[in-house]
């Protein structure tokens, strides 16, 4: 479905309340949720951040049959009572029946998005490789290993060099800390089931335990946003993050691998 660039389309918010209704997968998990307001002429595909990946390309297709139902003239809430109609649960993503619901704003709905579930921490769960007993044996190796100097991550010497060019300064990670690191993927902690680039970045709780689905959450924001800022993983080194999550991980395996937790 092709999208024009002066294509006619319902306004992208709105400060009214809203009518919703719940998009899922085939597997009956919420993906979003497609909104309306024919006071201000708004509709719109509001994204769960818990969700997976495919809910990115399933909102697009949303969007694109909204614009849709707005360019043959429909009031947006008519748009949502089209598109509940023509659901198909055999596809990709399909409306929820007898989801129609109705929220006092479009942040409140927003925020009903960011909602975690059980089955988000179990898809995030299965994720994990149950069956690879070396690497996580290298991954409790490598925890153990590490040291307080390896936490404390020392940068480069950056600035203008004797040759005039400019350096960029950059983190110099210990081959401890990188062994660490290069663990975490694969025990299949570093995912793209999670969506960390439209999640809060990662903290450590103030009990300094992570539970096993956001050990996997914190290790691929961190894990996968070193690549776009360097110093994420020297910023999770030093605030116990790494150990938090290693720990965790490690817990959640030998539970599972001695039968006293079920599987995801």
């Amino acid at each position: 479905m092709v999208n024009r660039a002066d294509a006619p389309r319902y306004r992208n918010t709105t400060d009214r309340p809203v009518h919703h209704l719940t998009v899922a997968n085939s597997r009956g998990e919420a993906m979003g949720y497609l909104w309306a307001n024919d006071e201000e002429d708004a509709a719109g595909w509001c994204l769960r951040p818990a969700g997976d990946a495919a809910s990115f390309a399933e909102g697009l297709e949303w969007s694109a049959k909204l614009n849709a139902a707005k360019a043959r003239g429909l009031v947006p809430t008519a748009a949502l009572a089209e598109l509940a109609r023509g659901t198909d649960p055999r596809r990709v993503s399909h409306v929820v029946p007898g989801s129609l619901s109705a929220a006092p704003s479009l942040a409140a709905l927003r925020k009903l998005a960011r909602v975690v579930t059980e089955a988000d921490d179990r898809r995030l769960l299965a994720q994990l490789d149950r069956e690879n007993a070396d690497a996580w044996r290298e991954l409790r190796e490598a925890l153990a290993a590490l040291t307080d100097e390896d936490r404390a991550v020392r940068w480069s010497e950056g600035g203008q060099q004797p040759d005039g060019t400019w350096r960029m300064s950059h983190p110099l990670h210990s081959e401890r800390l990188q062994r660490l690191v290069r663990a975490l993927p694969a025990v299949g902690a570093v995912t793209p089931a999670y969506l960390w680039q439209d999640n809060p970045p990662p903290a450590v709780p103030a009990d300094g335990r992570l539970g096993p689905a956001d050990a996997v959450r914190a290790a691929t924001a961190v894990v996968r946003g070193e690549r776009f800022s360097d110093g994420t993983i020297a910023q999770a080194a030093r605030s116990g993050l790494l150990d938090a999550v290693a720990e965790s991980l490690c817990a959640w395996y030998e539970a599972v691998a001695d039968g006293s937790q079920d599987d995801p």
